[in-house]
């Protein structure tokens, strides 16, 4: 029962509009409209790779600012190095609705509004308190002695981190990633928001802009279906792909090193 309802978005896919609503709940592939999914794709296809777009350009600004922030906070000694950390972890008690304002006009002041670096900057900040509290978890359990052989051999900081602290944490740095792009995918409201050209927007308002082009008509149906199964196709295939590293990157903390 667990894969019903996704066996059942996809039978739907593959119907016509109206077979949809005259065949029962468990008539499953009785009928196969490929067509469906090249008028979804003509749809959303356009949201699905500006999501991609948005997607890459958050986990390489997000996940090297987190690298260098939870490696400050693991490695380096500063005056009110543990307050200012709880401070950083304090942000994760803040919901993001409550910032959604301030936030709003923030992207309006720096002329941001209507583009991508409206998402893509957002995206990239609120992931840090997560992504530091997990990095900094692995990165105090690299060896000092490690670290100080580096240094001993002329490497700078940033040095040590590229060639000796990221290698040996890939599994968490993939974690982020992951994470990163997962809340970017899945997303809905601040695109809403601060996106107006259709052009521009992500996947999740795309799909609900090409739901909402069909109005009452029952004729698209089935491709409104395959608009969903394109729409999530993508994380399914990076999660299956990425799940053993994923857990590891979660987990390993405890034991790694």
């Amino acid at each position: 029962m667990t894969w019903f309802p996704l066996i059942f978005v996809v039978s739907n896919s593959l119907k016509s509009g109206k077979n949809i609503f005259s065949s029962g709940v468990f008539s499953l592939f009785t009928q196969f409209d490929y067509q469906n999914y090249a008028t979804a794709w003509s749809g959303v296809s356009r949201s699905l790779l500006n999501t991609i777009i948005v997607a890459v350009a958050a986990i390489l600004i997000g996940v090297s600012a987190a690298a260098l922030g939870a490696y400050a906070f693991s490695q380096l000694r500063f005056r009110g190095k543990g307050l200012l950390f709880m401070a950083y972890l304090a942000l994760l008690l803040v919901p993001s609705t409550l910032t959604l304002i301030p936030l709003f006009l923030t992207m309006q002041k720096l002329g941001l509004f209507n583009s991508e670096w409206a998402l893509i900057l957002p995206y990239s900040a609120t992931a840090q308190p997560l992504l530091v509290l997990i990095f900094r978890g692995f990165f105090d359990q690299i060896p000092p002695e490690l670290l100080e052989s580096a240094r001993t051999d002329g490497c700078t900081e940033l040095q040590v981190l590229a060639r000796i602290v990221a290698p040996l944490t890939r599994p968490v740095l993939l974690t982020g990633a992951i994470l990163v792009t997962i809340n970017v995918w899945g997303d809905y409201l601040w695109p809403f928001v601060v996106i107006q050209d259709p052009h521009r927007t992500t996947i999740s308002v795309g799909v609900q802009q090409f739901v909402g082009s069909f109005g009452l008509s029952l004729t698209g149906g089935g491709a409104v279906f395959a608009s969903f199964v394109i729409a999530t196709a993508p994380m399914f295939v990076l999660v299956g792909f990425t799940m053993r590293y994923f857990v590891s990157g979660l987990t390993e903390g405890a034991t790694k090193l």
